[in-house]
């Protein structure tokens, strides 16, 4: 094609935008045009480009149809977990106590039920404790007492006449959990004769040794010691045992759990399983559930309490009338009377008493029950204000006789003897007087005590003899240096028991001369003299502590006794909150968990 370039003229009329056929032509071509044409290009390709992404887009959000769901009504089957072997978990309930293997004064070992029992003075006395009721363990969840209502909604023609809300539903009741962690439980059975005992050996104890006070096989103890990988339980050390039945009306006592502690973050946990095995137990508190337990089936069958004798109930009037608050709260907390009498006897032998309008003091006391029955104050502490005193019962390693010690070591049961001679009959006092053989009016240092020849004289507390002599005055005589740096003299005797010798260490109430009337004397008596320092003072109305005071060895084993009490005591106090807290769980899953040390 040619387009001649023609000189255009504009005519009348011609309209804007058209060639008119007088107008010039120019010729294409791709070398002289190929700027426009490169941009025709690339308008093209990105047109091009936007419309595909654009339809892409449109078409991946358009539905795709699936076909219908048929529903279709079948019938369910119940399928069965795998059976395991599941760990028996008795009833629970109960009761601030422990029961503790122990070797005994003789050696041998026996069990002993600890208590603690805690008062304040300023506070009313307890409300009487109810019979304890037996609850169930907090490893329990409720469930449906009444077959599950939407199973009726599977039954032909049966239609709810309204419709369930949220939270709706028959009443429950508890009954054990199928899984709890890592260990199944097998269901609830009658409570039976379980217990947890303790071993908190002050020397190292074999197990075989345990096994001998308790009725268990000794099988029993083999499969631990085996599962423990020790034999023994050493100083330091506690072993908890919860034992029963684990099949009812067996009469076949068994181990059910077993505690190893043998440092502050350090226990291992075995339960026994209904194949009879051991297994190791991860979650503490199904420890602190079973201790629940045992702790509340004990209670659920006390021992009843004995009616005080004629001699007891006399005792216990006279010590309401000294110390009534005291015994109203002891009582209320059932103590049991001796207990009471101990514990008041105690106080009166340190002179401890509230007079009117002083604060009174809280009182914390631990005792025991030993297999026999008899039963014996351990620990008091008195607390009143800033101050607290305390004492311990120990064997003290002088006589072998059991006593009473503050916390320093110093017996506090002992006061001095008024009277050293049983068959004596008071004569001339202590004070001025006239010399029945000098005539004259001088001070009588001691007091005479009028008896047969040879009548027994004892030592009028625990100490050392210090002196066997003669003097003119006296005659022969015998002298003890206490404890508490204070010295008796016992004059006018015939003689001493044979092998008593200067430096022997003697007890009160151990005899230690015979009466006579050796120098100046008009019959057979005992000068009977206390000598505090160098002042002499009236032994009929001194109030002199009397007992041993440990030092040395004695006093650093005196001082682990206290150890192992305060150690009986604080388990004692949170076995009971454990298993409180282990109870509320029960009705409060978020309780949190507070386990026993």
């Amino acid at each position: 094609m040619t387009f001649r370039r023609r000189k255009a003229v504009r005519r009348e009329g011609d309209v804007f935008g058209t060639i008119h056929p007088t107008q010039a032509a120019v010729r294409f071509s791709f070398r002289g045009h190929w700027r426009i044409m490169t941009a025709l290009l690339l308008l093209s390709g990105g047109g091009g480009y936007l419309m595909t992404k654009t339809v892409d887009s449109s078409v991946g959000q358009v539905p795709v149809p699936t076909p219908p769901v048929v529903l279709a009504r079948t019938k369910r089957q119940a399928v069965a977990a795998p059976k395991q072997a599941r760990v028996w978990m008795p009833v629970l309930a109960s009761e601030p106590k422990i029961n503790l293997i122990e070797r005994m004064n003789d050696g041998s070992v026996a069990q002993s039920s600890y208590f603690d029992v805690s008062l304040d003075l300023a506070e009313p006395a307890p409300a009487p404790t109810p019979k304890p009721e037996l609850l169930l363990a907090a490893y329990q969840e409720p469930v449906a007492t009444k077959p599950d209502p939407f199973d009726s909604i599977l039954q032909p023609g049966h239609r709810p006449e309204k419709p369930m809300r949220p939270g709706q539903g028959p009443k429950t009741e508890l009954v054990p959990a199928g899984v709890p962690i890592n260990v199944s439980v097998a269901p609830v059975r009658p409570a039976g004769k379980v217990r947890r005992v303790v071993a908190m050996p002050a020397q190292e104890e074999l197990l075989r040794n345990i096994e001998g006070a308790l009725d268990v096989p000794s099988q029993e103890f083999a499969d631990l010691a085996l599962e423990l990988g020790s034999d023994s339980v050493k100083p330091g050390e506690r072993l908890d045992l919860i034992i029963g039945e684990r099949i009812p009306g067996s009469g076949r006592t068994e181990i059910i759990l077993a505690r190893l502690k043998t440092g502050p973050k350090q226990e291992r946990l075995l339960a026994r399983r209904d194949d009879g095995r051991f297994q190791q137990v991860a979650n503490r508190h199904l420890y602190d559930r079973l201790v629940a337990e045992a702790l509340a089936a004990e209670g659920a069958h006390p021992a009843e309490a004995q009616s005080p004798d004629e001699r007891q109930a006399r005792a216990l009037e006279a010590a309401e009338a000294d110390y009534p608050r005291l015994l109203e709260q002891l009582r209320g907390s059932k103590v049991p009377t001796r207990v009471c009498l101990q514990t008041v006897e105690l106080l009166k032998a340190n002179d401890i008493r509230w007079k009117d309008g002083e604060e009174l003091p809280k009182v914390n006391l631990v005792f025991r029950k030993g297999d026999d029955g008899a039963e014996e104050l351990v620990s008091v502490s008195l607390r009143q204000g800033e101050e607290e005193r305390r004492f311990y019962r120990y064997k003290s390693g002088a006589d072998g006789r059991v006593e009473f010690f503050d916390d320093k070591g110093r017996s506090v049961s002992k006061t001095l003897m008024h009277k050293p001679v049983a068959a004596g009959k008071e004569g001339d006092g202590f004070g001025w007087r006239v010399h029945p053989i000098l005539g004259t009016r001088k001070f009588h240092n001691g007091v005479d005590y009028v008896a047969p020849k040879g009548s027994p004289i004892v030592a009028a507390g625990d100490g050392v003899v210090d002196k066997i002599s003669w003097e003119g005055g006296y005659g022969k005589f015998v002298r003890i240096r206490h404890d508490g740096g204070y010295t008796t003299t016992y004059a006018h005797i015939d003689g001493t028991p044979k092998g008593l010798a200067v430096g022997q260490r003697v007890s009160q109430g151990q005899t230690i001369a015979f009466v006579g009337s050796t120098g100046l004397s008009t019959g057979p008596h005992l000068y009977y003299e206390l000598r505090i320092g160098d002042n002499y003072a009236d032994p009929t109305k001194a109030r002199m502590a009397a007992g041993t005071t440990l030092k040395g060895r004695a006093l650093d084993e005196f001082h682990k006794e206290i150890d192992r009490v305060e150690q009986i005591s604080r388990a004692i106090r949170s076995s009971a909150t454990a298993a409180a807290r282990a109870a509320a769980n029960v009705f409060s899953p978020e309780t949190p968990q507070v386990s026993e040390q």
